[in-house]
Formats: structure tokens, C-alpha cells, sequence
């Protein structure tokens, strides 16, 4: 069986920038890559909903926009 890493790229507006973003399906979390650099780590939880969980503090409405992409709720 090979091993597959799925990844999903879109665009996110952070810091009054516009950066591509990647979200690296990892075991239990996503990795977070905001222009080829790695930013943070995030999971979701079902009483909170997506959360962070490693790297650069990122604000709460970024961390629910980059689940909304992984989630298929924004092209």
C-alpha cells in the first residue's frame, strides 16, 4: 500500500497579505504552510471546532477560514 499525503492549497488573506496556503493531512491534525512555510499546526475538536495546536499563534477567525477550506465550505 502506498503512502499517501493529501494536501489541499487555496489562498488566505492574513496580515493584510494575500499567501497560499497548505494544509498537509497529517495523523491526527493538519500541518499549516503559509507560502512554503511552515506556520501551524491545527485539529478539529467537537466541542470547540477547529483549534491550534502548534507553531505561530494565528488569529481565531484565520484558523476557522483554513478549516472552512478543509471542510469544502470555501472553494
Amino acid at each position: 500500500m502506498e503512502n499517501e499525503q493529501t494536501t489541499i492549497g487555496f489562498e488566505i488573506k492574513y496580515s493584510g497579505r494575500l499567501l497560499f496556503c497548505e494544509a498537509l493531512l497529517m495523523i491526527n491534525s493538519y500541518a499549516i504552510f503559509l507560502n512554503n512555510r511552515y506556520a501551524a499546526e491545527i485539529e478539529y475538536d467537537a466541542a470547540a471546532g477547529w483549534v491550534q495546536t502548534n507553531g505561530t499563534i494565528l488569529p481565531k477567525a484565520t484558523i476557522e477560514e483554513i478549516g472552512a477550506h478543509i471542510d469544502g465550505q470555501l472553494d
